[in-house]
């Protein structure tokens, strides 16, 4: 490594400038793998998961705000919807979550409270295909909770 490499090394670490961008919610990434027709989620489906991450969603450009993890909790193959029903996402957990979407359309949703400190999104007449879903917390510390998939 050369003299003026070295040195523009060491500023940048002595600086702190970044050498990558900082860490968002990434719909590249696979979380868990689900997988459900309109006909089987009419029966609600409910999957656990430790809410929260290192992520905060105040620095991205996706919307919302709380704490979730760079690859998505659950990434979810929705088939089956000729019927054009709702397809709902909600949380419940222990303490205050939030829940952050990638639709099969890569259009981005988030929701903090519903009726409760628990989200809820529902997406009438939902595309099929890849649904890619965060689920964190209004602060930086995890709970346990779970996932509520369900058609209408």
């Amino acid at each position: 490594m050369s003299f003026v490499t070295r040195t523009a090394l060491a500023t940048v670490l002595a600086t702190g400038l970044p050498l990558a961008a900082q860490a968002c919610p990434d719909y590249g990434q696979n979380g868990a793998a689900l997988s459900y027709t309109s006909d089987e989620a009419y029966t609600p489906r409910a999957h656990s998961v430790t809410a929260g991450g290192s992520v905060d969603l105040a620095n991205c450009p996706q919307p919302g705000y709380g704490h979730v993890a760079t690859a998505p909790d659950f990434t979810m193959q929705f088939s089956g919807n000729g019927m054009a029903r709702a397809l709902e996402f909600r949380v419940e957990g222990s303490c205050d979550t939030v829940l952050l979407i990638n639709d099969a359309e890569a259009n981005w949703y988030f929701s903090d409270d519903d009726v409760t400190i628990d989200p809820r999104i529902r997406i009438n007449a939902a595309a099929e295909g890849i649904y890619d879903i965060w689920i964190g917390t209004f602060d930086p510390s995890l709970c346990s909770a779970q996932l509520i998939v369900e058609t209408f």
